[in-house]
């Protein structure tokens, strides 16, 4: 009988370490391209009307051995989006891989908004999606800049608070060992 509570137990701890796999994405991306406003001028805009010649600039972590098309100008494609205000449902995909392995990137929420003397940052948080990875959290950064019309985007998977989902996990480990001892001493 002992011998059967072990090899379900055993069973049961593969099922769960299995299920828990998860393969995160580590690094960033940054974008760059050009842009228009509602009002042609980034001191006074509320929203971005247009992008073009959107391209990846530069990648770390998982996106660098991912095969990510580079410096191609067409290669992204970004969603125009308002700031001011910012949608309560966030931007469902604000940009997207059109060559290459595709990658995306959602924004969540702005944290800051600063804008004037001819330039325009925002931060938030987001999550980042990359073929053959889970969808994984992270922060981001839009700049741009009046003068040249352009700008630059970048999001990487920093630390974004899990939510409590880790510590979840450690319980319901533990509760099973605990379980577990308790079946095999009895």
């Amino acid at each position: 009988m002992k011998n059967k509570w072990i090899m379900i137990a055993g069973v049961i701890t593969a099922m769960a370490v299995t299920s828990v796999q998860a393969i995160p994405i580590t690094g960033g991306i940054s974008l760059a391209g050009t842009y228009t406003t509602d009002t042609g001028n980034l001191n006074t805009a509320d929203a971005f009307t247009s992008f073009s010649q959107v391209y990846v600039a530069n990648v770390a972590g998982s996106f660098l051995g991912a095969g990510i098309t580079m410096y191609s100008p067409g290669s992204v494609v970004m969603s125009i989006f308002s700031f001011n205000p910012f949608p309560a449902a966030g931007v469902p995909t604000l940009w997207k891989t059109v060559a290459g392995t595709f990658a995306s990137f959602t924004l969540s929420s702005p944290i800051s908004i600063v804008q004037g003397n001819d330039a325009l940052t925002l931060r938030g948080v987001g999550t980042l999606n990359l073929t053959g990875y889970d969808a994984t959290p992270g922060n981001w950064i839009f700049t741009a800049n009046q003068a040249g019309g352009s700008f630059s985007f970048s999001s990487s998977n920093g630390s974004v608070p899990d939510g409590g989902s880790t510590a979840m996990l450690l319980g319901a480990a533990l509760s099973a060992v605990a379980l577990l001892r308790k079946k095999l001493i009895a």
